[in-house]
C-alpha cells in the first residue's frame, strides 16, 4: 500500500530549503522514492501511517513562515506507473507501489 504526495513551496533559497526539509521530515522512517522534484511515492503498512503523515504535512503547511501547498492521493494498493524517467527510477517506484504482503 502506498500514496503519492507532492508540494509547492512559495519561497526561494534558504527559506525553501527549510520548508522542504520540514516536509521531508514528515516522511522520515518510511520507504519513499522521489521521481520528480517534490513528488514522493511513499510505501506504508496501514491507514494509520497515512493519516499520521498527512496530518504532519498539514501541520508543517499550517505553521510554516512561507506558503506551502500540497496534494496527497488516497491510499493505493498496487498499481502501475508510467512516464518518462531515468531507467534506474522504475525499480524503486515498483518497490514502493507493490501491494503489501
Amino acid at each position: 500500500m502506498h500514496f503519492v504526495v507532492s508540494w509547492d513551496i512559495q519561497a526561494e533559497g534558504e527559506a525553501w530549503k527549510a520548508a522542504n526539509a520540514a516536509l521531508k521530515e514528515c516522511l522520515s522512517g518510511y520507504s519513499w522514492v522521489k521521481p520528480l522534484t517534490t513528488l514522493y511515492i511513499v510505501r506504508i503498512r496501514n491507514e494509520e501511517a497515512y493519516e499520521s503523515i498527512k496530518e504532519s504535512i498539514k501541520e508543517v503547511a499550517r505553521t510554516s513562515t512561507v506558503t506551502v501547498h500540497f496534494l496527497v492521493t488516497p491510499v493505493m494498493h498496487g498499481g502501475r506507473y508510467d512516464g518518462w524517467l531515468p531507467k534506474s527510477m522504475w525499480p524503486m517506484i515498483r518497490e514502493r507501489a507493490r501491494d503489501n504482503e
